[in-house]
């Protein structure tokens, strides 16, 4: 082969990567746009929710992101106006799935967070809680915000060195970091980097939820699922083991970092109440509930806040598993939750914008 025939081959080479390389760029780029498309999300998400009816499956409001938490931290929050202040329900998993917020007014989408996360003990919920208030100008409306501490006995397990799932989902996109002792982070980094990562975040939340999607269709398809049949028996085996061995001195633990809770958003002149969140009767045989529910009624009755116990309001055929709750059980308890919150939202928005 003589030096012309080379040349030509290499620039076919380089020509043919540079198109491989347009089109990764093109097909990144249009995907980034497709899942950033409110439009489209709220279609996958109104298809999600239905599917999860038809299913008896948990549904939960991902957005364009992989998980609930993933796009309530990567999306939601930046987007957040905290300064006109508003209700904010936190908790574990049993408030993640409690109730949705996608589909209210957008008037009161604003001023209504979600911010349950799953997996989480008290301690996460006192560190996010920090962390809002230190790096995001969370509760900086004073006595128009109202925090809504959503809590079960599941809040008082404890995470192994490392944290739990919500220390390692806070890692995963090298976004943040978690401390020892549980702080939250941000990662110092340049405004482009991490616009690329939340991006790459999306993109690949958008892929996994159209697989998703998919699957949830072809479920309701087959019609291969039916009402779940509760194993009360099962629950009540699966929680002990959760809680393990010492789960009366993890119990002291717990509560003393709602306590601090407490105290933390009460520093910064916000209202603060604790919910008793709705459980299923298997629960009650359990030592667990009993005896966290009287320390945590100690503990409001010590710090002068109000408690909500909605523990009952909910009848165990709105279950879908041992404590998240069905579609129509997250209508059900919506609606039970906007009856206790009006008066707050009104303070928190324009006058005549809600009414009881």
């Amino acid at each position: 082969m003589d030096q012309t025939e080379i040349l030509r081959a290499r620039r076919a080479q380089s020509g043919t990567s540079m198109l491989l390389l347009a089109l990764l760029v093109v097909t990144c780029l249009g995907t980034d746009l497709l899942a950033r498309n409110r439009g489209l999300e709220r279609l996958f998400t109104v298809k999600s929710r239905e599917l999860a009816d038809k299913n008896h499956t948990v549904f939960s409001y991902t957005g364009n992101f992989i998980d609930f938490e993933e796009r309530l931290v990567l999306d939601e929050i930046p987007r957040a106006d905290f300064s006109k202040g508003g209700v904010y329900f936190f908790g574990t998993s049993n408030v993640k799935w409690a109730f949705q917020t996608w589909d209210l007014p957008a008037d009161q989408r604003q001023h209504i967070g979600n911010y349950g996360i799953g997996a989480s003990n008290h301690k996460d919920q006192l560190e996010f809680i920090r962390y809002l208030t230190g790096q995001r100008g969370f509760l900086t409306a004073g006595d128009r915000d109202l925090v809504v501490l959503g809590v079960s006995f599941h809040l008082a397990h404890e995470d192994g060195p490392l944290g739990g799932y919500w220390a390692s989902l806070l890692r995963r996109r090298g976004l943040y970091t978690v401390a020892g002792d549980g702080r939250i982070a941000p990662v110092p980094m340049n405004m482009i980097l991490r616009w690329l990562r939340v991006e790459q975040a999306r993109c690949a939340g958008f892929i996994w939820n159209f697989g998703r999607l998919a699957q949830a269709w072809l479920t309701a398809f087959r019609g291969s699922r039916h009402p779940v049949a509760h194993d009360g028996e099962k629950y009540r085996q699966g929680w002990r083991a959760f809680m393990g061995d010492h789960w009366q001195q993890n119990l002291d633990v717990a509560v003393n970092s709602l306590r601090a809770t407490i105290s933390l958003v009460k520093s910064h002149h916000a209202g603060v109440k604790v919910m008793l969140l709705p459980q299923g009767t298997w629960m009650d045989p359990l030592p667990f509930k009993s005896q966290y529910e009287a320390k945590v009624r100690a503990v409001c009755a010590e710090t002068d806040t109000p408690l909500i116990d909605l523990s009952r309001a909910i009848g165990d055929e709105d279950f879908v598993d041992s404590n998240h709750l069905t579609v129509e059980g997250q209508e059900r308890f919506r609606a039970l939750l906007m009856d206790k919150v009006p008066a707050q939202l009104r303070a928190a928005s324009a006058p005549g914008t809600f009414s009881k």
